[in-house]
């Protein structure tokens, strides 16, 4: 075999010393450096979650003022009364108080059916165009708040004689009630 000139040692040479730095590099540094980034992210990761606990810490105050806020406005979305049949009674009472101040003439008032835990009433009432939306914001803007489920309106008399002839309106109306609990 033929040896070798020096210049072509040096390249093998220096090739070598490539390789061996490659070496060292893939086998001892870049795990180092891989391993001190992995820890930076995982450092990064535990500093976001600290920052979110000390978020939901702080909110805690906020939330229990808006539960407490909460169970003291409970009554207003609820009938309270002991048992369906009264709950129905207080919501007649209430569509009949409501429909007298706002000078609308009541056909009828009866129960209608409603699921568990609520009470429903069936309204048939007589009144002007101009009574009518106050009548149904009443109904719907003070406590307990009540649902309307149904609205109905016959306009025949109001066609025939002019736009100021009564109508007559059927509303069914629903609301939630709970049976006072007793004291611990």
């Amino acid at each position: 075999m033929k040896s070798l000139s020096a210049r072509e040692r040096r390249i093998v040479a220096l090739g070598l010393l490539v390789l061996a730095l490659a070496l060292v590099w893939f086998a001892m540094i870049a795990p180092v450096i891989g391993g001190f980034r992995a820890r930076e992210e995982e450092r990064q990761e535990l500093l976001t979650s600290y920052a979110r606990g000390e978020r939901v810490i702080g909110a805690m105050r906020a939330t229990r003022a808006a539960l407490r806020a909460q169970h003291a406005a409970a009554g207003d979305y609820a009938i309270a009364a002991p048992n369906a049949a009264q709950a129905a009674d207080l919501l007649r009472e209430r569509v009949l108080t409501l429909a007298h101040a706002a000078h609308v003439t009541v056909s009828s008032v009866q129960d209608a059916q409603a699921p568990p835990g609520m009470v429903a009433v069936r309204a048939d009432v007589t009144l002007s165009t101009d009574a009518l939306g106050p009548l149904i914001a009443r109904l719907e803007s003070e406590p307990p708040w009540l649902t309307v489920e149904q609205f109905g309106v016959t306009a025949d008399r109001a066609a025939e004689i002019d736009r100021g002839a009564p109508i007559d309106v059927r509303l069914d109306l629903s609301a939630r009630f709970d049976a006072p609990r007793a004291p611990r």
